[in-house]
C-alpha cells in the first residue's frame, strides 16, 4: 500500500454474533477504518478504537456543523502536527432499531459487546496493527465513553480508555429525563405512535432524548422480544415507578459494577475521565460519582472538568489523545520501540 496521508478504508465484515439478533438488524456492519498520516504496511501501529454517543451515525467524518473540521480532520491534522499519536482511527457500527447498543450483550438487543471483540480481530486481520492490549486504546463521549469502560472491565482487549462524559450514575443521568420522556411519549399517542416517529420524523431533542431512555430500557432488558413498553423505570401511562425494572438498569451503572472488575481497571496503563461543568443532561453529577467510586477503590486514574456542556465538545479529543501519547511513548521505551 505504501505511504498513505490519512485515508479512509470502510470494511465490510459479517459478524456471526449478530445473527439472528432480537430486533432483526442487519448482521453486516461496516467498519470505518482512517488510516493515519505515514501509514505503511510494513510498520505496526497502534490503534484507538471510538465509539459514538446514542444515535450518533458510526463514522468520524460528517461534519458536525457548517463550522470547522469533522472530528476525522481535526484528528488527523493533529497527528501530521504531532500532537497526538499517529494511530488507526477505527470505529464500528453498533447501532439497533432502537439508535443503540450501549456496547453490551443484550438479550433484548445483540451481543455488541462480542461484536467488539469480532471488529478488533478483523482489524487486526487486515491492517499493520499492533495487536496487544498495550497497543490499543477504546474511547468515546456519553454512550461511548459508558461502552469503552464496559468494554475494558469485561475485556482484556484494551490497554488504554479515553471516556469524555460516560453514562454513570444512573440516578443523576436517567431519571431526571423521565417526566419530559413520558410528555413526549403521550404527547405522541403511546410508545408504538412514538417509535414510528423512527421513520417519519421529527427527529427533534425530545425525541432523541425519549427515544435515549427507550433504547436505554431495551438494552438493559432480561429476555428478548419483550415490549419496550416493559423496559422503562416507569409506567408510561399512570407514572408509577417499577422499583425491580430501576434496579434491573442499575446493575449496568459503572459507578455500581466498577468495583467488580478492579483487577482489569487496574490493570489499564491510562483510565482517563472527563467531564464537562455545563453538561445539558446534568451527567457531570454522574462522572464526578465513577471518579469517587474509583478514588475509593484505590483504581488509578486521570480526571478532568471543563467549562463545556455535552455538545461541541470535539476539541476536547484531542487533550486525551494527546495523553494517550505519553503512554504509549513510555510503552515504546518499556518494549524497545514501535
Amino acid at each position: 500500500m505504501g505511504e498513505t496521508a490519512g485515508r479512509r478504508v470502510v470494511v465490510e465484515h459479517h459478524s456471526v454474533c449478530l445473527r439472528d439478533n432480537p430486533l432483526g438488524d442487519q448482521y453486516t456492519r461496516r467498519i470505518e477504518v482512517l488510516l493515519p498520516p505515514g501509514y505503511r504496511e510494513d510498520v505496526r501501529h497502534p490503534v484507538v478504537y471510538w465509539l459514538p454517543g446514542f444515535g450518533a451515525a458510526p463514522t468520524l467524518t460528517n461534519r458536525p456543523l457548517a463550522f470547522g473540521d469533522s472530528v476525522a480532520g481535526r484528528l488527523q491534522a493533529a497527528m501530521a502536527r504531532g500532537e497526538i499519536p499517529a494511530a488507526l482511527l477505527v470505529v464500528p457500527d453498533c447501532t439497533t432499531a432502537y439508535g443503540g447498543s450501549q456496547y453490551i450483550d443484550s438479550p433484548a438487543c445483540g451481543r455488541y459487546l462480542t461484536h467488539l471483540t469480532e471488529v478488533v480481530a478483523e482489524v487486526d486481520r487486515r491492517f499493520a496493527t499492533r495487536a496487544e492490549p498495550a497497543w490499543r486504546a477504546i474511547a468515546g463521549k456519553s454512550s461511548g465513553g459508558y461502552g469503552a469502560l464496559i468494554a475494558a472491565m469485561h475485556t482484556d482487549l484494551f490497554g488504554a480508555v479515553l471516556a469524555h462524559t460516560p453514562d454513570a450514575g444512573f440516578e443523576h443521568c436517567y431519571l431526571p429525563l423521565l417526566p419530559g420522556v413520558l410528555d413526549t411519549i403521550e404527547a405522541a399517542g403511546g410508545i408504538e405512535e412514538f417509535l414510528a416517529r423512527r421513520y417519519s420524523g421529527p427527529h427533534d431533542v425530545a425525541f432523541m432524548v425519549a427515544m435515549s431512555l427507550l433504547a436505554m430500557g431495551m438494552c438493559y432488558a432480561p429476555e428478548p422480544r419483550v415490549p419496550a413498553v416493559q423496559t422503562l423505570p416507569c409506567d408510561p401511562r399512570t407514572g408509577l415507578f417499577r422499583p425491580q425494572v430501576w434496579e434491573r438498569w442499575l446493575r449496568h451503572d459503572p459507578v455500581r459494577t466498577a468495583a467488580a472488575h478492579t483487577e482489569r481497571l487496574r490493570a489499564l496503563r491510562l483510565l482517563y475521565l472527563e467531564t464537562g461543568r455545563r453538561d445539558d443532561y446534568h451527567m457531570h453529577w454522574g462522572v464526578r460519582a465513577l471518579h469517587a467510586t474509583l478514588q475509593e477503590l484505590g483504581i488509578a486514574h486521570e480526571y478532568q472538568e471543563h467549562d463545556g456542556g455535552h455538545h461541541g465538545i470535539e476539541h476536547r479529543f484531542t487533550t486525551s489523545l494527546a495523553r494517550l501519547g505519553r503512554v504509549w511513548d513510555t510503552a515504546a521505551v518499556t518494549t524497545g520501540g514501535r
